[in-house]
């Protein structure tokens, strides 16, 4: 990953690799465990704490690639936002395509949800996260609901880099605050109460809803704030990280469903990405490596594709590989390998057309945005 603040341009290939990694724990909460012990079930039903750091890596690497030039005039709202459109919609209206297609054609047996204009049209202008219906927010490609909770960061954080890293972090601290009661007033007076759709009003308050989701992006740029200062953790405090998450994980089923899904794994989570900020280290190196970074790129396409690409092979392919311990690894890398070609043959080309045609004749010298 290449980032630039200003004329300085830092390597952070590591973050790169990580969010494969980040990726892997989401594809575990959607992978269907049939013949696994409970350990593995528990630690596995828990990977959703990988869009935690994706939104977290979002403010950390937007503030170090365009904080500067928006302060200095150079980098208007206008080509801003277009840039961050061209990032995210060719992937997002790819994989949602095949969606609107099944339910247009009523294909129960791959998509069960029926055609609706209203959630087409929410879902393919990232606004579907603002509805507190689970038909709405996961409609079309499902994991798309985390893009309308992106693109409300974005259009946030233009105003937000004007902040003194005090105010950056009073803010921070104030939604902390406002998410912990409102935590504590959804456990008290309403539980598991569902008002609409199939979930619990707190999964979506706390889970999808972008006003509360933002903290994790705010703590994003108050990292950023710290990193840029050089402060940095021993090489040590990472494999601690590691366990301090899995141990997060298997402890979570026992804590409430408002404050799990919202500031429970937050600290852990914080250490983790920061941890992994420290130069030289072990870990650092591994997620390094070019077949890591070359995952992490593609991460973003496997993060789309995985939950559809799981219900075929469960569909398909499944019955013949009962076994997790085969199943788990084919489907991972037939998911890996197709994300890889999606990422080369379209995602990429798609995205560098779409920014050369906002950047012009400036789109030589701007820093590569593929993995940001």
């Amino acid at each position: 990953m290449n980032v630039t603040d200003g004329a300085a341009k830092v390597r952070l290939e590591q973050l790169t690799g990580l969010r494969f990694f980040a990726a892997l724990l989401v594809f575990g909460v959607h992978f269907r465990w049939d013949t696994s012990g409970d350990f593995v079930k528990t630690i596995a039903e828990q990977g959703y704490v990988g869009v935690s750091f994706f939104f977290i890596l979002s403010g950390f690497v937007l503030t170090q690639s365009y904080k500067t030039r928006i302060l200095a005039g150079t980098m208007s709202f206008r080509d801003y936002f277009l840039l961050r459109i061209a990032r995210l919609t060719p992937l997002h209206f790819l994989t949602g395509l095949p969606f609107l297609y099944f339910s247009i054609m009523q294909v129960e047996a791959i998509y069960s949800e029926e055609f609706s204009v209203i959630k087409t049209v929410l879902n393919l202008t990232y606004l579907q996260s603002w509805i507190p219906v689970s038909s709405i927010y996961f409609s079309l490609n499902a994991p798309s609901w985390s893009l309308s909770d992106e693109m409300f960061f974005y259009v946030c954080f233009f105003g937000l880099v004007a902040f003194s890293p005090r105010k950056l972090v009073a803010v921070t601290l104030g939604l902390g605050v406002v998410v912990f009661v409102s935590a504590l007033l959804v456990q008290v007076f309403l539980g598991d109460v569902i008002f609409f759709g199939k979930y619990p009003f707190s999964h979506w308050l706390f889970y999808v809803f972008p006003g509360f989701r933002i903290l994790e992006f705010l703590v994003g740029m108050v990292l950023h704030e710290v990193w840029r200062r050089g402060v940095r953790l021993p090489g040590a405090v990472q494999p601690l990280s590691y366990l301090l998450l899995f141990l997060a994980m298997w402890l979570a089923p026992d804590v409430p469903d408002p404050f799990r899904y919202s500031l429970f794994y937050l600290p852990v989570i914080t250490l983790f990405f920061y941890a992994h900020l420290t130069e030289g280290a072990a870990l650092t190196r591994v997620f390094s490596t070019r077949p890591l970074v070359l995952l992490g790129n593609a991460s973003f396409a496997f993060y789309l594709v995985h939950q559809p690409s799981l219900h075929l092979m469960n569909i398909f392919l499944r019955p013949s590989i009962p076994a997790d311990i085969v199943f788990f690894p084919v489907s991972l890398c037939i998911t890996a390998v197709f994300s890889i070609f999606l990422y080369r043959i379209y995602e990429m080309p798609a995205e560098r057309a779409l920014k050369s045609w906002v950047k012009g004749k400036r789109s030589a010298q701007t820093p590569n945005e593929a993995t940001s």
